[in-house]
């Protein structure tokens, strides 16, 4: 039986730029820089070093798998468009990985069977990204959809739950590109991707300061 190829890993929706190469939950290579406002600086190299430590190149890949968001709106642009770039020079297939839901695995390790958890992290001062979620064993379970929350109703009415994120305890802000990968070997669809019409899951639409 042929051994299945590994993918490539991108995670940019957050302050941490980070890539991994994944066979399965035993055998990954990962790395990362934190470095505030470095994720075009930081991407491809980091890509070249982690394809190094792995001794492959990207014609040993299966596909790229890269986080959509939401998150910052610069960070998801510089992941996807180094993603279309790797795959169409290596024609290679990307799978849009949704953060939250990326984040929602991480999070079957911290909470218990039947416990619902939210995430939560903001868009700005008065905004919050938020979702809540179901640990139901090894998956979770959408309890309320991905949108857009205030402060003020997170505070008001969400004060007793178990949440996630930089606007919550402070846990699980984004996920790591380990969990990108989990999550493009266990959900993606067996349907390619056009890349041509692939764009970031911004939520909420992204105005350039300074427009009219």
């Amino acid at each position: 039986m042929m051994k299945e190829k590994p993918i490539l890993a991108i995670e940019t929706s957050g302050e941490q730029c980070s890539v991994c190469v994944y066979w399965n939950s035993e055998k990954c290579v990962e790395t990362s820089s934190r470095i505030k406002l470095s994720h075009s600086k930081k991407i491809f190299s980091l890509v070249e070093n982690i394809l190094s430590t792995a001794e492959i190149s990207l014609n040993d890949l299966s596909s790229i798998a890269v986080s959509i968001g939401p998150g910052s709106f610069t960070g998801l642009r510089i992941g996807l468009a180094a993603a279309k770039g790797m795959a169409l020079g290596s024609s290679l297939p990307i799978i849009p990985v949704p953060t939250f839901e990326a984040i929602a695995l991480e999070a079957l390790n911290y909470t218990k069977i039947a416990e619902n958890f939210f995430i939560a992290n903001k868009v700005n001062k008065e905004e919050i990204y938020f979702a809540g979620f179901l640990n139901n064993g090894n998956i979770y379970k959408f309890v309320r959809e991905l949108g857009i929350v205030s402060r003020f109703e997170l505070e008001s009415n969400f004060q007793n739950e178990v949440i996630f994120g930089n606007a919550g305890n402070g846990l699980l802000c984004f996920p790591s590109a380990k969990s990108i990968a989990l999550w493009a070997r266990q959900f993606s669809s067996s349907e390619p991707t056009n890349i041509d019409l692939l764009e970031p899951l911004y939520i909420k639409d992204f105005l350039v300061k300074g427009s009219n």
